[in-house]
């Protein structure tokens, strides 16, 4: 099986001669789908996404099945661990618990094979082995015969990934025509310039190639001109001033700087110092905003603030299934195009509660923005000092998500005035005095209502006024609970409000975390320092009064009031207890952030559980 993506759709059989590409455009999505993500499990939610865009038919399950049957039977594939991942080599498509997973081997798709060499070409560029560099990113392009899945009907899991494919695509042919110049042949890469600086008057990389070529064809009033002509644009299109690498290029020109002339002199600083590309590293919001207006519109007024005086730094905050990764999400994407330079995403807590190393994180940033294999291998404050470098002369949107200790920023912060910060956090944290707090709380009943609704406007319990009143008031104001439950009833649009009523309160029914709040949770708790852990699992037992006050705690963890108290507002801290109004003796009494309580009384959040969950 060879499946060819960078271009029309072409699915070949075993001996590589018959073109079996499927007619009917959803075969064709799940069979895109499944290539693009081989060798990982995906699940029949987002498939169902992307075939019916978040509204499937009451049949989209059935429907399903039958277009992985049909690429089953077309391409021979097996299905030989039914109910397990597939870990067997061959070109195998398994269902697994909650979706399908296609193994294929990496050399059988073009995407897999293409990807490898403009990461081998930046570390040649990087190195100065400028031909080797040219030759591998010409090797990479000659892969593409057009668009990537240019014939292929795309929802948005598909359309998000066209749209990285094309700025791959892009990222090679730069590579390879800054290689070009590099290599002393400006003549021969002109006219592809002039193309690009034409189709995209406010790219400045290609107007800085274009200017740098005709400079050393000796033709400076050109040059110049294209700079007055870009500058002029990309005042009028996007209200700035060209950046400082473009204006740096005009300077030197200005001056008749001769290091421009040669090949590996002043080009290599200007191209060393500019990223390889703008990276756009957001992920698409799974799910509307609703009942988030004046939250959302306070984020994106402090991150597009005209004539704003330093850098503007958000904090979004609230307690596990607020939607704090949601509303960052939308507000970043909203004021994306404030940041031309970039926009850089990282959750700085794995799915398994565990803390990601900040040299990761750091690693990832440099690698979106152009730095080379050499200089990724730094170590961690070397890391640290060259991002700062790098954005201090740029606009980048940075979203730092799963924040839960003001100490883990300390390295990932960009320098540069131009530059956003956007955080989520699970924790109360103090970054900067100038920073704006955002801190969600459940939905009122009537959002939440209004929420659940719109998630399944043709379900049959919309038609149960009263059981969708109950069924609203189970999820407790919580986002993430609300979607959880619209996601299992837009699966099963057979259900009454009775049978889900009954999920979500008899988990064993057929889920051990029927609302998702176990998972956050869980990632909540695998941050907290041992003791805080085990006096969360001490007040979470049954039995343990509503109303929690220090002399409570302090019984229960056999510790000192103060101890106990001293705990308890660490809770506080990170969203998982709020403080009441001071007892006769003083001291705060503390209940339970809503749902917390009610939503994970049945959920097997032991310190066992939890090791398994630290242990990954």
């Amino acid at each position: 099986m060879r499946i060819n993506l960078l271009g029309p759709l072409q699915a070949f059989g075993d001996d590589g001669s018959v073109d079996m590409t499927p007619a009917a455009q959803k075969v064709r999505q799940t069979l895109v789908m499944l290539v693009l993500n081989a060798g990982r499990v995906v699940s029949f939610e987002h498939l169902m996404d992307e075939l019916w865009e978040g509204d499937p038919p009451t049949s989209a399950h059935t429907a399903l099945q039958t277009y992985v049957y049909q690429l089953r039977k077309r391409f021979s594939l097996g299905n030989p661990r039914r109910g397990g991942v597939v870990g067997v080599a061959g070109p195998l498509l398994g269902t697994v618990d909650g979706g399908y997973q296609l193994s294929v081997p990496a050399d059988d798709v073009d995407v897999f094979r293409c990807e490898p060499l403009l990461a081998r070409a930046r570390a040649e560029f990087g190195d100065a082995d400028f031909v080797r560099a040219r030759n591998t990113a010409d090797t990479a392009l000659r892969m593409w015969r057009d668009d990537a899945l240019v014939d292929v009907r795309k929802g948005p899991l598909l359309q998000a990934e066209a749209n990285r494919l094309k700025e791959f695509r892009a990222s090679a042919h730069y590579m390879r025509i800054e290689a070009d110049l590099h290599l002393g042949r400006h003549h021969e890469v002109l006219g592809e310039l002039v193309e690009m600086a034409d189709r995209a008057p406010t790219d400045e990389r290609a107007q800085g190639n274009l200017m740098t070529a005709l400079y050393r064809m000796d033709r400076r009033g050109e040059a110049l001109q294209v700079y007055r002509r870009a500058r002029e644009r990309i005042a009028a299109d996007l209200g700035l001033d060209p950046s400082p690498q473009l204006q740096a290029l005009h300077t030197a020109m200005l001056a008749s700087d001769e290091a421009l002339l040669r090949p590996a002199g002043r080009l290599t600083a200007v191209i060393a110092a500019t990223p390889t590309r703008a990276p756009r590293h957001l992920p698409v919001p799974r799910e509307r905003l609703i009942g988030r207006a004046s939250q959302l519109a306070c984020v994106i007024a402090e991150l597009t603030r005209p004539g704003r005086q330093g850098q503007p730094l958000v904090v979004v905050g609230g307690p596990p299934g607020t939607g704090k990764s949601e509303l960052c999400l939308h507000a970043a994407h909203e004021a994306s195009r404030h940041y031309p330079d970039g926009r850089l995403y990282a959750r700085l807590v794995d799915g398994a509660g565990r803390r990601v190393p900040p040299a990761e994180i750091l690693r990832s940033f440099l690698r979106g923005l152009g730095a080379t294999e050499q200089e990724l291998r730094l170590s961690t404050t070397d890391l640290s000092l060259l991002f700062r470098t790098w954005t201090a002369d740029l606009r980048v949107l940075v979203v730092l998500d799963d924040v839960c200790d003001a100490r883990d920023l300390r390295l990932l912060l960009p320098s540069g005035a131009g530059c956003g910060v956007l955080i989520g956090s699970r924790q109360r944290v103090f970054v900067s005095s100038s920073a704006v707090h955002v801190e969600l709380t459940g939905l009122s009943f009537d959002d939440s209502l209004h929420l659940l609704k719109s998630a399944v406007p043709r379900h049959r319990i919309t038609m149960d006024p009263e059981g969708l009143r109950r069924l609203t008031r189970l999820c407790r104001g919580l986002p993430g609970a609300l979607f959880a439950l619209a996601s299992q009833l837009r699966r099963r649009p057979h259900w009454t409000a009775r049978q889900a009523t009954a999920w979500v309160l008899a988990p064993g029914y057929t889920d051990s975390d029927p609302l998702g709040v176990g998972i956050g949770l869980d990632r909540t708790l695998a941050t907290l320092p041992p003791d805080l852990r085990s006096l969360t699992y001490a007040l979470l037992a049954p039995g343990v009064p509503d109303r929690l006050t220090p002399a409570l705690g302090a019984a229960v963890l056999g510790v000192s009031d103060q101890q106990a108290e001293d705990l308890m507002e660490a809770l506080v801290e990170r969203y998982l207890l709020r403080a009441r109004h001071p007892c006769a003796n003083g001291r705060f009494s503390y209940e339970w952030e809503p749902g917390i309580r009610q939503l994970t009384a049945r959920l097997s959040t032991t310190p066992e559980r939890m090791s398994h969950v630290v242990a990954g």
